[in-house]
């Protein structure tokens, strides 16, 4: 086994992650697993031998147990070498994922809590930063300028976690490989409903709220949105070229190299002036402590 990527437990990662809503079950569709259940909208997790309400917190959509499709094919000109090659990942727990990336208001309320740091730096670029340092018109907008231990900080807050870059790409393109959260067509710019450095973008975040803008067909396989663009999103593995090879045979609930210099990030951000960042499959890296951004951000998850 390659030291650069290690199969531990996420048991670690689960600790002191709380406020679980517990799973209400409703009688529906026979099952046997969660993907016989992944068409039944609101009743998606399998319990008790039925189709049943997984309990997700609210704000969040649920992404059931089992495998996917990781990865691309080299066959794809814009598939990266670290992305490669395209194989079965098994995930052996559900979780809920949030509906949104993490907004100011919220990343305030931790900072009110005495459990996440405030301070000037959270303004890292004098125009498109989006902390304040009092509440003022940007808090639907998503927190940017986040180091990774502020983004875990504030996920915990909530009784969550950062997502391993595993359960992420499950979550952003479900059981059939979709190539976009959405689906395989190429977004056409800010007007169709992707948020990156296209045709009719305002090259700014736009706010962290799932209704009243996006269409359903830009929504990710789990239901969430602005899995690609608008900011980019921490993930909780140290970054390794090698994670997706050492993985080709096959691997269930992987996660990168307990240290390393760079952490993962995930689905591009406003400022991506190529669509093929906004691929699920794309990976990228950035120093977690050392270097703020004004379109790096974060979603939070929620293991059940």
């Amino acid at each position: 086994m390659s030291h650069a990527l290690r199969f531990v437990s996420l048991l670690s990662l689960l600790t002191g992650c709380d406020g679980i809503m517990a799973a209400n079950v409703i009688p529906g569709t026979a099952c046997r697993s969660d993907d016989d259940c992944d068409s039944q909208a609101a009743l998606r997790a399998c319990l008790g031998g039925v189709c049943a309400d997984p309990g997700c917190p609210a704000g969040t959509v649920y992404v059931g147990a089992g495998s996917f499709s990781r990865g691309c094919d080299a066959s794809d000109p814009d598939c990266l070498a670290s992305a490669q090659p395209l194989s079965t990942v098994q995930i052996n727990h559900a979780l809920c994922v949030s509906a949104t990336e993490l907004s100011v208001a919220q990343y305030r309320a931790c900072v009110s809590a005495g459990r996440c740091p405030g301070s000037s730096a959270l303004r890292c670029s004098l125009d498109l930063a989006t902390w304040t340092e009092s509440p003022a018109g940007n808090e639907s907008l998503p927190m940017t300028c986040l180091l990774w231990s502020e983004a875990e900080s504030a996920c915990r807050f909530q009784g969550g976690r950062l997502p391993t870059e595993a359960e992420w790409e499950k979550a952003a393109r479900g059981r059939d490989g979709r190539m976009y959260p959405w689906g395989r067509l190429q977004p056409l710019g800010c007007t169709s409903g992707a948020n990156y450095a296209g045709p009719g973008c305002l090259n700014q975040p736009w706010s962290a709220v799932s209704s009243g803008r996006q269409g359903a067909q830009l929504y990710s396989a789990s239901r969430a949105v602005d899995m690609a663009g608008n900011v980019w999103e921490w993930v909780t593995d140290y970054y390794a070229d090698s994670a997706y090879k050492d993985c080709a045979m096959g691997c269930t609930d992987p996660l990168g190299p307990l240290t390393g210099v760079t952490r993962g990030r995930r689905g591009g951000g406003f400022q991506s002036t190529q669509f093929k960042e906004l691929k699920a499959w794309w990976r990228d890296f950035h120093t977690p402590e050392t270097a703020r951004s004004d379109s790096q951000g974060a979603r939070c998850v929620f293991p059940r």
